[in-house]
C-alpha cells in the first residue's frame, strides 16, 4: 500500500475526477485554502513530483503546460482509499 498524505491525497482525487489538469489549474483548485501564490506554487510542485514518483500520476506536456494524468496504479489506490 502506498502512503499518501492529505494535499497528495487531496490531488490524486481531484486528478482522476478530471482525467487531466493542468499545473495552472491544480494551482487554482489548491489556493482556496487561503495560502499565498507562492506556498501553493511550491505545493503545487511538491505534491505533483511526489505522485509522479509513486507512479501514481504521470506528467506530459503537450503544448508547453505541464498536465498531469492518472496512472493505473494512481486510480487502483483511489479505489482502494473509497
Amino acid at each position: 500500500m502506498v502512503s499518501l498524505n492529505q494535499a497528495e491525497k487531496k490531488v490524486l482525487r481531484k486528478v482522476a475526477e478530471n482525467n487531466l489538469m493542468t499545473k495552472i489549474e491544480l494551482r487554482s483548485f489548491l489556493k482556496g485554502s487561503g495560502n499565498s501564490d507562492r506556498d501553493v506554487s511550491n505545493l503545487v510542485d511538491t505534491v505533483t513530483r511526489s505522485l509522479v514518483e509513486k507512479k501514481l500520476l504521470t506528467a506530459i506536456s503537450p503544448v508547453g503546460s505541464t498536465c498531469y494524468l492518472i496512472t493505473q496504479t494512481g486510480t487502483r489506490v483511489i479505489d482502494d482509499m473509497s
